[in-house]
């Protein structure tokens, strides 16, 4: 069996994840490829398949009656989604598109329940990736009764830790990421958001150009956040 591709393992299964569950997940799962824009799914469809990102990204939104969108994530390679469905059997809960050209593995949900329930030792991987998204849905929630300026502090700290990479001026967050994707992430207006990334920029905490934000001081900005009361958000 050819060795399944590095790129679909990351945090929480990176170096955890059993060799056999990677292998069979990889074996069972086939390859689609998706252009910038394209829907992968829609909420309240009822597909139940568990599915990673090889390549590019993809944006996970979310909608109100009265047609407000909310971004709830950006899943990068080496990240999984759809466990939800896949083990409730209910409908999907959000809106699934690609950002850029983008690649995933589909794993169908049959023979998956199948493999899982002749390793049921596996399972405990699905809970340690459902915890994971857990935690850290309660650290949005709890970060929403914060000033808006640490909420956004918060959540650059977190994209940095996920997306980041050093350059010369502190550590990019390597996205594209407009600031009416940060202010759907937080439920701000993207007037709100603005203000507060140029006061955040004017403390030295920052650089935004271009739609790249760069933390220049990414010590400064999560003692700011403790500052505020938010330190056991980090």
């Amino acid at each position: 069996m050819n060795q399944p591709p590095k790129a679909l393992w990351s945090e929480p299964w990176r170096d955890v994840a059993p060799p056999e569950l990677v292998a069979a997940l990889s074996a069972l799962g086939h390859s689609r490829r998706l252009v910038d824009g394209e829907l992968l799914y829609a909420r309240g469809d009822r597909s139940q398949d568990l599915i990673g990102v090889r390549s590019g990204l993809i944006r996970m939104i979310g909608s109100t009656a009265d047609g407000y969108e909310g971004l709830l994530g950006l899943y990068r390679p080496g990240t999984w989604f759809g466990e939800m469905s896949f083990f409730d059997a209910l409908p999907r809960p959000a809106d699934a598109y690609a950002v850029g050209d983008t690649e995933v593995l589909i794993v169908p949900a049959a023979p998956l329940r199948e493999v899982l329930d002749r390793h049921p030792v596996w399972y405990r991987e699905f809970a340690r990736v459902l915890c994971h998204k857990l935690r850290v849905a309660l650290v949005h929630i709890e970060s929403s009764f914060l000033p808006p300026q640490v909420r956004i502090a918060i959540r650059l700290l977190d994209l940095a830790e996920a997306y980041g990479r050093p350059v010369e001026a502190g550590i990019e967050i390597d996205l594209s990421l407009p600031q009416e994707d940060l202010a759907r992430m937080l439920g701000l207006t993207r007037q709100s958001v603005n203000k507060e990334l140029r006061v955040l920029q004017a403390q030295g905490g920052l650089q935004v150009r271009r739609g790249r934000i760069t933390l220049t001081a990414p010590d400064a900005l999560r003692q700011r956040v403790r500052d505020a009361g938010g330190g056991d958000l980090l």
